[in-house]
């Protein structure tokens, strides 16, 4: 009870700095008018989600493709920061904090100077977004949020209701880009493949890559859960080896999960989400309960089994884009619990995949 009053309060908070900002800082943008060739683009991606930027990543490709000349820029934070630049070949990286002071906001403006186009995918800009919109030089900016003048390349109404990938393909046309793909670009780290090549030389068996780890307590598998969903596949193949990802602080219960389990094991030398794409991209099969490593796998071109707690409007934003991906909702609760997943649903989902 106490949470929810919590989180009520919250909400009523950002509601009414939403209401502030809009008032102090907003003001109507002219119409955009797509009148030549993109020479700049700065990308907000402070949010620091690796799942929404394999998302947006085609983007990069595709306007390269079509303005061979563009500068395109991203504001992230630090850790993101070598993704964008090295990866998606960002010509230059801002990093910021992921809450930066409203001073920190108005310096990083006046340092970006002049530019084309500055693009804010957000359903609702907070009051910090407004005041940055605000301070920067740009000829047009881009987002999902009607309700703020500044935004003079809107996108919510024509993007509503349709896959984030969508929205940002609706960017790319809006901007005069002639797309040729939108196929993510999924990172390849050379040294994390080849020691990850080196760990499984030795596998003489088909691979499944099982992810029980997703962000937020409410997309955690708890240890008798995996147990469960691991019984069940171990029993649906014979011939199949399952490797479980996990991260530096979950590696003693993953440890212990995979304690007297032959077909059962997990990577040690984990550091990085760079070392699980390397494991995915060895894997035969991807089972997963977060949106990141589903995202991954869907770039990938895996066989996908990928568990969501019910949210109509999240999944149709965020669920894995790709109609071969199988999905599967744990049951209602408050708060969202993805251990409410039912042994009687996903069994055939299980042997669907595994066939």
């Amino acid at each position: 009870m106490l949470k929810k009053w919590i989180s009520s309060l919250q909400l009523a908070r950002d509601i009414w700095r939403r209401k502030l900002g809009i008032w102090l800082f907003d003001r109507q943008g002219v119409a955009f008018k797509p009148d030549g060739v993109l020479k700049r683009v700065v990308l907000v991606r402070w949010d620091a989600k690796w799942g929404d930027s394999i998302v947006s990543s085609f983007i990069f490709r595709e306007w390269r493709r079509s303005y061979p000349d563009i500068r395109l820029d991203v504001i992230t934070t630090p850790n993101m920061s070598a993704l964008f630049r090295k990866y998606f070949s960002a010509d230059h990286v801002y990093e910021i904090r992921k809450r930066p002071s409203y001073g920190e906001l108005n310096q990083l403006a006046a340092e970006l100077g002049e530019m084309d186009l500055l693009v804010h995918l957000s359903n609702a800009l907070k009051m910090k977004d407004i005041f940055f919109m605000s301070r920067v030089k740009s000829r047009a900016i881009a987002g999902l949020d009607e309700q703020v003048g500044l935004v003079n390349l809107t996108l919510g109404r024509s993007g509503r209701g349709k896959h984030f990938s969508e929205k940002f393909r609706l960017l790319l046309e809006r901007t005069g880009a002639d797309i040729e793909s939108t196929s993510y670009i999924v990172p390849d780290d050379i040294e994390a493949q080849r020691k990850v090549d080196v760990f499984l030389a030795s596998l003489d068996k088909p691979l499944l890559v099982f992810n029980p780890y997703g962000s937020g307590q409410s997309r955690q598998l708890n240890q008798e859960k995996i147990g469960e969903i691991l019984g069940v596949l171990l029993r649906q193949r014979e011939d199949i080896h399952v490797v479980i990802l996990t991260t530096p602080e979950k590696k003693g219960e993953v440890e212990n999960i995979c304690h007297g389990h032959e077909r059962v094991f997990y990577y040690p030398d984990t550091k990085s989400i760079y070392d699980s794409i390397a494991i995915m991209r060895r894997a035969d099969w991807v089972i997963s309960v977060d949106t990141a490593t589903v995202h991954i796998a869907v770039g990938l071109g895996k066989k996908l089994l990928a568990f969501y707690n019910p949210d109509d409007e999240n999944f149709a934003e965020w669920g894995p884009n790709d109609n071969d991906t199988l999905v599967l909702f744990s049951s209602p609760h408050v708060p969202p619990d993805m251990n409410r997943l039912s042994q009687e649903h996903y069994t055939p989902l299980l042997r669907q995949l595994l066939r």
